[in-house]
């Protein structure tokens, strides 16, 4: 009976055939996620008017809509780890899709509220399964490349869907945002069920059906094997899905410190989402002028992730160590008096600094942790970060309610890059520290 090293394989893969169609099937789930998670702000404007209701009400809605997608993150998160990344990204799309097509029928800011949780639910869960689906078939030296290829649909979706509003909201009303993202998350979860491999490593790892196995590994390049071959993955430590393995085996500093980095670069990311046009329209700036302003950060984000993505997998942790260091100065002076063009130069720097860390963090976690732990970790990370997601969102209105200037308030956001370089610094050694322990324990067991 020969023996397939299913590592092997996927380290020698190429971006074609298979690899590509996994990737842009991902892309296109996270695509829809992002859409269906900033619907509702688009189709704010119109519900305030349609229900009579005042804006501080939907602080409500988004807030809790957030905390769904933490639940979502962790719950999905292990239930990846525990049943297999392709049932869960399936259900979870079917879940948080049929739940947003209903928000078209929500008559009150309270029954939009209650739908749009229990949909954060399956929208937390759908990432954190992509993340680790596709770092699993990714080759070491391009993870980081292939992930950020990945969820970039995700920032494509979540901008996208002002230009959806745009078009659909004054022919057919608020009603179609909602109609249009549950039924396409449907309809891509179903053809998932055709199009989606199940991880070839969560397979292996948890002793599934070989005959699955055989498929997907002749449909990576072990097309000589024979029928009764045996499939192993020799780079994988024998960790149990649990929650608690991710404070085991080198991984007690490694995790929170990572849950550190999530929480304060989305902090930053979701305070400069937020508030830049606020912030830029109580300056100088014209309104529309404002806009373009801000819409230069989600731009360098995307354009810098990609960008960024080859440098990730080279260097890893120092690529986000870099971006915090630059990313202080940076947003710090966006209160600063400029011109116009130097003012779009910086929000643009800015993104791909802060965005551009997010979709390195979302790689790096994807490369932390095992096969067995790997959607539990991502989600954990992503879950908890929520948290800096939520504190970003209301750290502006806590900030001009001390009547500072806006000067001062991006003074303020810029100390936050030097906790994270902190944390990227303590995380790198970290790291190290942890694939010494791990080495020396291989080394042990095979004595």
């Amino acid at each position: 009976m020969s023996t397939v090293n299913v590592s092997e394989l996927i380290e020698r893969q190429k971006l074609g055939g298979f690899a590509l169609l996994l990737i842009v099937w991902c892309f296109a789930i996270v695509l829809i996620d992002g859409y269906d998670q900033v619907a509702v702000a688009f189709a704010a404007p119109a519900l305030i008017h349609a229900w009579q209701t005042d804006a501080a009400g939907f602080g409500r809605v988004f807030g809790v809509g957030l905390l769904g997608v933490l639940v979502g993150s962790l719950l999905l998160g292990f239930s990846g780890d525990r049943f297999g990344r392709r049932p869960t990204i399936i259900y979870g799309s079917v879940w948080f899709g049929t739940l947003t097509f209903l928000c078209s029928y929500a008559s009150s800011v309270e029954q939009l509220t209650l739908l749009r949780f229990f949909a954060g639910i399956g929208m937390g869960g759908v990432v954190p399964n992509t993340v680790a689906l596709v770092s699993e078939y990714a080759p070491k030296a391009r993870r980081a490349t292939w992930v950020t290829l990945m969820f970039s649909g995700f920032s494509i979706g979540a901008g996208g869907g002002g230009a959806v509003a745009s078009w659909l909201l004054p022919r057919y009303g608020w009603s179609v945002l909602f109609t249009v993202g549950g039924a396409a998350a449907v309809i891509v979860a179903l053809a998932s069920i055709v199009l989606l491999p199940e991880s070839i490593r969560f397979l292996i790892v948890n002793g599934h059906d070989s005959n699955r196995i055989r498929q997907i590994a002749w449909r990576l390049g072990a097309t000589d094997a024979d029928e009764g071959a045996r499939y192993v993955v020799d780079d994988e430590t024998n960790t149990r899905s649990r929650p608690s393995a991710l404070f085991q085996n080198g991984l007690a500093s490694v995790t929170p410190l990572l849950w550190g980095l999530f929480i304060l670069n989305s902090l930053a990311l979701h305070f400069l989402q937020n508030w830049l046009p606020i912030l830029f329209g109580m300056g100088t700036l014209a309104p529309a002028r404002a806009a373009q302003a801000a819409m230069m950060f989600p731009v360098g984000g995307t354009v810098g992730a990609l960008a960024l993505s080859r440098f990730v997998d080279r260097y890893g942790i120092r690529v986000l160590l870099l971006l915090a260091v630059a990313g202080c100065p940076i947003t710090a002076s966006l209160g600063m008096p400029m011109a116009t063009a130097w003012l779009f130069a910086a929000v643009f720097a800015s993104g791909v600094c802060v965005i551009g860390s997010q979709f390195a963090l979302y790689a790096m976690s994807g490369m932390v942790y095992p096969t067995a732990l790997r959607s539990t970790g991502v989600g954990s990370a992503i879950g908890i970060g929520k948290l800096g997601s939520v504190a970003g969102s209301m750290l502006g209105g806590v900030l001009l309610a001390m009547h500072l200037p806006v000067s001062m308030l991006f003074i303020n956001l810029a100390t936050v890059f030097v906790f994270v370089a902190l944390l990227a610094a303590w995380l790198g050694g970290a790291r190290r520290g942890a694939n010494v322990a791990s080495s020396g324990q291989e080394q042990g067991a095979m004595k």
